[in-house]
């Protein structure tokens, strides 16, 4: 069998890419790319087998009726952590301090319903008491680049402002400017950068507690994506959803100890260091399987529901394929 399948570059792939790890009797066509380019294409041209996507993006498809034709399952990989608001700047002059400060501000994003924005939301509720509806929120994307668009995500929801992107400036002007107080980017079509009005408002240690303090207060982290595959597959090759699950763990275990054995190039110290994180976010921070995080996907599927954006609260088996149940 000859699948095709696409992803964002991840060092928890590279085993099962260099062949390291493999899947009997069945050949992979890797494709990379940025990923709101990516999920673009697999809502309006549905062309990979398999295929990581907007966790977020997925559950909503899952709720919507219309996107049954997509005929897409999923299995409980998460391969990325939804950590781009670490990544917030603001404008030197807005008086921001931390994500406390946030309240009463203007703040943009690229698309106010990406995964990692509503992450974002959540950590602000659960971290500050800061309401959706205590911030101005500024779209960078416009509505045609936005996969949330082709999805059919409410652009308005109930008591939040949120503005579309004028043709004259982009968010890093507008932040620049003064326009708006903060904002975090994609690296791509939305990039923030930092300039003469404008700084990243956390270091690498204070987005780290931040993490933490969440972790602490919740028993999660923040997922971006999930792995997406069609469910003709799983007529052909019923087992295919855990042999893949299977073998995308066993692909970021291996790339676990090829990072504890690289470590001793610069790290002087690597068992301290790797034990310092374990002691917060566990042996292996990127767990997969439902039971490891079924109170992250409870977290999400509550925030889209209180968003209006799914009519259904569905358990969290609900949207992965039969095989990984048990996972």
């Amino acid at each position: 069998m000859h699948l095709k399948v696409a992803f964002m570059s991840n060092p928890r792939l590279q085993p099962f890419v260099d062949g390291t790890i493999q899947l009997d009797g069945i050949e992979l066509d890797w494709m990379f790319g940025h990923p709101a380019s990516l999920h673009l294409r697999h809502l309006l041209e549905n062309a990979f087998d398999i295929f990581e996507f907007s966790l977020s993006g997925y559950i909503v498809v899952r709720d919507r009726p219309n996107m049954a034709r997509l005929g897409w399952t999923a299995i409980p990989v998460f391969l990325s952590k939804a950590f781009l608001p670490l990544e917030l700047c603001v404008n030197k002059h807005a008086g921001i301090h931390s994500w406390a400060n946030l309240a009463g501000k203007r703040v943009g994003l690229p698309d106010y319903n990406m995964t990692a924005a509503i992450w974002m939301r959540i950590m602000l509720m659960q971290l500050y008491g800061i309401q959706p509806s205590d911030i101005t929120w500024f779209n960078g994307r416009k509505a045609v680049e936005r996969h949330s668009t082709v999805i059919g995500f409410h652009t308005s929801p109930p008591g939040v402002t949120v503005h579309e992107p004028g043709d004259d400036a982009a968010l890093n002007d507008l932040l620049e400017h003064g326009d708006i107080d903060a904002a975090f980017g994609d690296w791509a079509a939305v990039p923030i950068n930092e300039g003469p009005n404008v700084r990243r408002l956390l270091n690498t240690e204070q987005g780290a507690q931040l993490i933490t303090d969440f972790m602490q207060k919740t028993g999660t982290t923040p997922i971006n994506h999930c792995v997406v595959m069609h469910e003709r597959l799983l007529i052909e090759q019923p087992q295919l959803a855990l042999a893949l699950y299977k073998a995308l763990e066993a692909a970021k275990q291996e790339s676990y100890r090829r990072a504890r054995r690289e470590a001793e190039a610069y790290l002087l110290f690597p068992d301290a260091d790797f034990a310092h994180q374990a002691a917060t976010f566990g042996s292996d921070p990127y767990p997969f399987g439902l039971a490891a995080n079924r109170r992250m996907l409870e977290l999400l599927v509550g925030q889209l529901a209180s968003e209006e954006q799914v009519e259904r609260r569905e358990s969290a088996e609900y949207l992965f394929a039969e095989t990984t149940y048990n996972t």
